[in-house]
């Protein structure tokens, strides 16, 4: 009898294969069918694939079956299908000693999937506005077009707030309404839904939703400031009206900021980022300001392009520095990886906090050659390491937005390791949950691709993000960091304490480690290991230490074994 699932789950398959589908089957390792999660068609347990796919497809499943089973590590490929061109992505995930979970997915590039990315890439699902990258290509062209007839353009940026949702006074549902008809009315208001007058410019504009709190309005040919002004104004207002959801009623407290083309930028980056600059400066003052880029805005343009060219000096002169912080065993104690931290020399510090020079490097794209000169100088570190006497030992490395979500980020790790020296199986990339929360889809297609390189994959700074590690139960991930706002709880909150165990908990029933990081006590080390978790790190074993201290220390713990 066909497995239900099978047929309700994809019904319908256009031809046998995919066609369009997707199939989840748990397979032996000699391509016998153990169970059918899912598929569209017909396949019973015990069956072999031949039913489903041709012999040379068949052959080479088989031939991945057995290479995923030997070499114990996940593993895709696209392959073709049949003469008509379609195509599938092939996924193995080894299940025990002996089975293999095969997940297949069609990947022919027919005008439907096509619209469906188009609309995916460049349409906002809350509001079905566009959204911040179809933005960035329209004032693109509104500029290009502005500087060859010498015109003038504006960008208002609109930020909302105050609806309470970080309080839990608005559901998740709610406040999805409120963003449909905040947008709905923004463009109205452009538009000219309930009028006949409105200016051409206006009626030409483009709205879209350029982040979680704002909107962004080009005005693509305006006469002056005052033009831009007004419509800034009127936004404000429209935007700030009560919004009606169930017999409740919400407002928003909103702020605007204007950058106008040529004068705050000559081109659509730069006028984009000045006109949210001036946005900020608005939030300083009462619900319903509007500030144009001047002024303090200008002054801190400056800073930061001054900051900027520090940054891009320091990276010139090689005036970075890596320190390294051990992760022991919970129960021997014993070293088992250090993690590499960037020390940012103290001519960009200055009087900047960390996170504004992380912030500025973000932006300008300077973390991306900050991030490949950390991997080089730490795998360089790493291999000296164990050259010495400490083959086994791990090495952690923390990745940006930018890095993880380059394309050939896989490839160009590596060719770096295979330089110099180190193998995949000795490095942990720590990711954090904010990337995945971007982009699910994106990001576990870059976590699938590092970890084909046979790399560890680290979810770090647990607990202060979205995701649930139920997220991660299908996914490359190896490991989650306990964050350190509730490691430094556990031994006088019972409610930290509880988070701290149920991670831990959670963490191993998904075949995950566990490590903790921020500790500083031995009473905190006593309780995270009581409560089994793999891995500690804190100033309570060590403070950050240069690469000749790390060898060292290192050393010390090699005598001291072997006294």
């Amino acid at each position: 009898m066909t497995n239900p699932i099978a047929t309700n789950w994809l019904a319908g398959s256009e031809t046998q294969g995919l066609a369009g589908k997707e199939m989840a089957l748990v397979l032996s390792g000699d391509g016998k069918v153990c169970t059918v999660l899912h598929s569209s068609v017909d396949v019973e347990p015990n069956e072999s694939i031949d039913a489903i796919w041709s012999a040379s497809v068949r052959t080479r499943i088989c031939d991945n079956l057995r290479r995923v089973l030997r070499d114990r590590r996940f593993f895709s490929e696209e392959l073709s299908l049949d003469e008509e061109g379609r195509t599938a992505e092939f996924t193995y995930i080894a299940q025990g000693r002996d089975r293999v979970l095969l997940v297949a997915r069609d990947t022919s590039r027919n005008r439907e999937t096509l619209t469906r990315l188009e609309h995916l890439a460049y349409v906002d699902d809350a509001t079905a506005l566009p959204n911040r990258e179809y933005f960035l290509a329209e004032l693109e062209k509104i500029v290009e077009h502005q500087r060859l007839r010498e015109g003038r353009s504006a960008v208002i940026c609109c930020h909302f707030e105050g609806f309470g949702l970080r309080q839990g006074s608005v559901s998740t549902t709610h406040y999805d309404e409120i963003l449909q008809q905040l947008g709905t009315r923004l463009a109205n208001e452009l538009r000219g839904a309930n009028s006949d007058q409105d200016d051409d410019y206006e009626r030409r504009s483009v709205v879209a939703r350029t982040d979680f709190h704002r909107f962004g309005v080009i005005l693509p040919e305006i006469e002056n400031g005052t033009d831009a002004e007004s419509v800034a104004e009127r936004l404000t207002l429209a935007l700030q009206a009560p919004v009606e959801i169930d017999g409740k009623t919400y407002r928003a407290q909103v702020h605007a900021g204007i950058g106008l083309f040529p004068q705050d930028g000559s081109d659509a980056p730069t006028l984009f980022q000045n006109a949210n600059a001036a946005t900020e400066e608005a939030r300083t003052g009462e619900a319903g300001e509007v500030k144009f880029h001047s002024g303090t805005v200008k002054l801190r343009t400056l800073q930061r392009q001054d900051l900027e060219v520090e940054l891009r000096s320091a990276l010139d002169r090689g005036a970075f520095a890596l320190n390294y912080l051990p992760i022991v065993d919970a129960v021997s104690g014993k070293v088992h990886a250090v993690e590499a931290l960037l020390r940012w020399p103290e001519s960009v510090m200055g009087s900047h906090s960390t996170s504004k020079v992380i912030g500025l490097a973000e932006r300008t794209g300077l973390i991306v050659p900050i991030g490949e000169w950390v991997l080089r100088e730490s795998f360089d570190q790493l291999k000296s390491w164990q050259d010495d006497g400490k083959p086994d030992l791990r090495l952690s490395v923390n990745l940006s937005m930018q890095e993880f979500s380059r394309t050939e980020i896989a490839p160009r790790m590596a060719a770096l390791m295979l330089q110099v020296g180190v193998q995949p199986s000795s490095i942990d990339l720590e990711i954090t949950e904010k990337m995945l929360g971007r982009d699910a889809v994106a990001g576990y297609r870059a976590m699938d691709a590092l970890k084909a390189l046979g790399v560890s994959l680290i979810v770090d700074d647990f607990g202060t993000g979205a995701c649930s590690l139920a997220q991660f139960a299908h996914s490359p991930v190896d490991g989650i960091k306990v964050d350190i706002s509730l490691v430094n709880g556990v031994e006088t909150c019972e409610r930290d304490l509880a988070a701290c165990a149920a991670a831990i908990s959670s963490a191993h029933a998904l075949g995950l480690i566990a490590v903790a990081e921020g500790v500083e006590t031995a009473g905190q080390a006593e309780l995270l290991q009581q409560h089994d978790c793999d891995f500690l790190q804190g100033f309570y074993f060590s403070r950050p230490l240069t690469g000749a201290q790390m060898r060292e220390f290192l050393a010390n713990e090699q005598e001291d074994a072997t006294a």
